[in-house]
């Protein structure tokens, strides 16, 4: 097991059954590709489905459910006797490619290994449409007949757009760029590309389910396009009642008495993270106590110690009971991203009882767009986040209404783990293998 993973248990949140048992019979094997690595540091799409995977090793019998991963070399985890990981290596990882990505993947068009482990399934269930794992699926489901059912966690074709982008501006600086940029199009050719890539992809599933962001739309035959798969979260770890404003502040070094800001996920440009430095800056100059804490790595760690100074305290990633902690204990959550499809730091910031900041167009801030515990602002104007931030630093009293205003529409309207693998995703599964 990799160090510092946990993956059994110790959530903090007791799951009874799901309702809806599966009848009594030989298991129901279904297998979920996730074409990402299992590291401690691993996004949301990743814990996503770690979380999905410990709901399920409660259900007990009836459902065997195994979770592929990348992984330095091949390994099977298991965390009950019906559901575990398998872990193996990509067969050609853009790790060998690039350097500054979102995740490394897989790019290779088949993986023998994981065709060999498909057979074993009733269902198989592919979380992207692009990489190495979702094309060895359809390729396996052509020829034996094996029902595919589809989610799409992460705005792949945006982030390859910024992504591309970027990497052009740092080859070829701001005016070879611009020529790839700019005057051929280039990054929203190949955002094109990956969205006609995804269409395909859709429209070979037995079963497409819709997601939080951008449901794509009804092309083809596949079914269960109005079920999304629902983001869960764990009530009692992510709590208000973890608050230790004391424990912060020793953890991470922080200066007493002002207003911590913290950030919650990669550092790098797809999360629109370079916003961040110069809202904080100006909101800093308009007399805001402000200090900002950011939870993740990436490639524009580096800028924002470079803009901010003393202002920021760049932790690193953390494991989910101190990041509970920490969000709990600060005063602020900022979440910059626009393409974000689910935004889990964003919902588990709200549980927390923390006001938030978020960027229009993310999958959270459309489907949050009710709650009072939030501001949605536009993610290309540094200016108004920094007079929002400002605004707040002198309003603890409007920040505390707004965290309970969060607090309470979380309760509401976001579902247990347990939950959302009794309602989202068994009876999809349930229904793609008999309509195969």
């Amino acid at each position: 097991m990799p160090d510092g993973v946990s993956y059994m248990g110790g959530r903090g949140e007791t799951s009874a059954a799901p309702a809806g048992c599966l009848a009594a019979g030989p298991p129901f094997r279904v297998g979920v590709l996730v074409d990402l690595a299992l590291t401690p540091d691993a996004g949301g799409h990743v814990k996503c489905w770690q979380r999905l995977a410990e709901a399920a090793a409660e259900y007990g019998g009836g459902l065997d459910l195994t979770v592929h991963f990348h992984g330095k070399r091949p390994r099977r985890i298991e965390l009950s006797p019906n559901v575990r990981y398998v872990l193996l290596p990509p067969v050609f990882s853009t790790a060998w490619l690039m350097r500054e990505v979102p995740d490394h993947t897989d790019l290779a068009p088949w993986h023998p290994r994981l065709a060999r482990a498909l057979g074993a399934y009733d269902v198989i269930h592919t979380t992207d449409a692009f990489f190495c794992y979702a094309r060895t699926a359809e390729r396996f489901a052509r020829r034996h007949g094996v029902p595919v059912v589809s989610s799409i966690h992460t705005n792949t074709p945006a982030y390859a757009r910024i992504t591309v982008a970027r990497t052009f501006e740092q080859a070829l600086g701001r005016r070879g760029a611009w020529v790839l940029n700019s005057l051929l199009g280039a990054p929203a050719l190949i955002e094109a590309r990956l969205r006609r890539r995804l269409d395909r992809h859709l429209a070979t599933a037995t079963s497409a389910m819709a997601h939080y962001g951008a449901p794509p739309e009804p092309k083809s035959g596949a079914g269960n396009r109005t079920i999304a798969l629902r983001r869960g979260l764990d009530h009692a770890l992510f709590a208000p009642w973890r608050r230790d404003r004391d424990w912060l502040e020793a953890r991470f070094g922080l200066p007493r008495g002002g207003m911590v800001a913290i950030y919650a996920g990669k550092l790098n440009i797809g999360k629109n993270v370079p916003l961040l430095a110069p809202a904080v800056a100006a909101a800093r100059d308009a007399g805001a106590p402000v200090h900002l804490l950011c939870a993740g790595s990436g490639p524009e760690r580096r800028t924002l110690e470079a803009a901010l100074g003393p202002a920021v305290t760049c932790a690193g990633p953390l494991g989910q009971d101190e990041l509970a902690r920490a969000y709990a204990s600060a005063d602020l959550f900022l979440f910059p991203s626009a393409i974000d499809e689910s935004g889990n730091a964003a919902v588990e910031a709200m549980a927390c009882g923390l006001p938030c900041l978020l960027a229009a167009g993310s999958g959270v801030a459309a489907r949050m767009a009710g709650c009072a515990g939030l501001r949605i602002l536009s993610g290309g104007d540094p200016a108004a986040w920094a007079a929002t931030i400002a605004d707040l630093a002198s309003s603890p009293d409007r920040r505390a209404a707004m965290g309970r205003a969060a607090r309470a529409h979380v309760e509401a309207h976001v579902p247990g783990w347990a939950q959302v693998l009794a309602e989202d995703l068994l009876p999809v599964w349930r229904e793609a293998a008999g309509r195969a």
